[in-house]
């Protein structure tokens, strides 16, 4: 009877999942949304359309599960399919592009670019060019985000001032900008142990 199975994923499926599961082996239960769609998944496994075979040459990395809570002997589960592998891949990739536009909708404006933010999301996640490049990330915020909007979004307001406020203001945000970096990407690390906190 199997006890622990390693669960195929994208390199950066698998980095994604450090932060949400961590990175020892994930107990795996019906509860929180990345443990509800693999005990789906796993339980009612089809081998689904040919053009999913591929998918699996893909997951370089794995998801090391632990089975203690799932009924492998009700299921008969001997071993995962290639549409399995794909719809969970799918699925968490879909859950990091959709965390990726909310921080672009949120940081970028006339002082942050779209670079800027993508490559600190990157960071944030231990993202490299080689687990899933910039330029495909780059890509998806253009087809899924209003970007003409974006642009034309100025720093937050400050309310109405005097003109010399108003200037010391401009002096000030000029200085800010050095650190501002810095600041998003403490908001990332700060943001995943949150996310830590809220998938456990």
């Amino acid at each position: 009877m199997l006890k622990t199975i390693d669960f195929p994923v994208k390199p950066h499926v698998r980095k994604y999942l450090n932060v949400h599961l961590g990175t020892e082996a994930y107990v795996l239960s019906n509860s929180g949304r990345f443990g509800r769609m693999l005990f789906h998944l796993m339980r009612r496994q089809v081998k689904g359309k040919l053009h999913h075979a591929g998918s699996r040459e893909d997951c370089t990395s794995a998801l090391a599960l632990d089975l203690r809570n799932f009924p492998v002997h009700q299921y008969g589960l001997t071993e995962l399919t290639d549409y399995t592998i794909f719809q969970f891949n799918d699925y968490c990739d879909e859950w990091l592009k959709e965390e990726l536009y909310t921080w672009v909708r949120q940081f970028v404006n006339r002082r942050t670019t779209i670079k800027q933010v993508i490559t600190d999301f990157m960071a944030g996640y231990d993202l490299r060019e080689e687990d899933i490049q910039y330029e495909t990330l780059r890509k998806a915020v253009q087809r899924n985000v209003d970007l003409a909007v974006l642009k034309k979004k100025g720093p937050k307001s400050v309310g109405k001032m005097s003109q010399k406020t108003a200037d010391l203001s401009r002096k000030s945000a000029d200085l800010s900008q050095k650190t501002a970096d810095l600041s998003r990407y403490s908001e990332i690390r700060a943001l995943r142990q949150q996310l830590k906190k809220e998938e456990v």
